[in-house]
C-alpha cells in the first residue's frame, strides 16, 4: 500500500464485501447459523465469528496492543450482536486508517501473534492481509450457505467497483 487513499479504498471494499456477507446470513435461523457443517470453523456463525475477531485483533495490534486471544463466539451468540460489534471495528479502523502518510504505511510495525512469538511487518502490508484473510472466510462462508441450500451474494472485488460499492 503507498497511500491512505489505497488503503480507504481497500478497507472500502472489505466493509462492502462484509455487508453483503451478513446480508446474506441474515434470513437464517439461529439452529441454521449454529449448525454443525465442518469447515475451519463448525457453523456458519463461528466462521462469521472468526472473521470479525481476527478484524478487531489486527487492529488492536495496529494500536500498539497485542491481545492474548481472540474473542469467544460464545461473547456473540446472536447475528445482530455480531454486527453490532463488528461495525464498531469497521469505524474505529476507518478512522485509523484515514490520512495515514506513505511513510506511516511502510513502517514496520511490532506484535506478538496469538502463540506469544514477536513478529514485525509493514502496516501497508498488513491492510492487505487482513482483507486477504476475510476474503478467504468469506469464501467459506458461501460454501455454507450452499450446504444450506442457499444462496450467497457475490463480494467479488469487481462487482464492488462495477457498482461502485453499493
Amino acid at each position: 500500500m503507498r497511500s491512505s487513499e489505497e488503503v480507504a479504498k481497500l478497507l472500502d471494499y472489505n466493509r462492502w464485501a462484509n455487508a453483503r456477507t451478513l446480508e446474506s446470513v441474515a434470513p437464517l435461523t439461529q439452529e441454521e447459523l449454529d449448525r454443525t457443517l465442518g469447515g475451519s470453523f463448525p457453523s456458519l456463525r463461528e466462521t462469521l465469528v472468526h472473521i470479525y475477531a481476527a478484524e478487531w485483533i489486527w487492529l488492536e495490534r495496529w494500536r500498539g496492543t497485542s491481545p492474548k486471544a481472540l474473542p469467544s463466539p460464545d461473547e456473540m451468540k446472536t447475528l445482530d450482536g455480531l454486527k453490532e460489534r463488528w461495525a464498531r471495528v469497521e469505524e474505529e479502523r476507518s478512522e485509523f486508517a484515514s490520512g495515514l502518510s506513505a511513510d506511516r504505511l511502510g513502517e514496520a510495525i511490532s506484535y506478538f501473534n496469538l502463540a506469544g512469538e514477536g513478529r514485525k511487518n509493514r502496516l501497508g502490508e498488513l491492510f492487505v492481509h487482513v482483507v486477504n484473510h476475510s476474503s478467504y472466510h468469506r469464501g467459506q462462508v458461501a460454501t455454507l450457505l450452499r450446504q444450506l441450500g442457499r444462496k450467497p451474494l457475490s463480494t467479488d472485488y469487481v462487482l464492488y467497483l462495477d457498482t461502485g460499492g453499493k
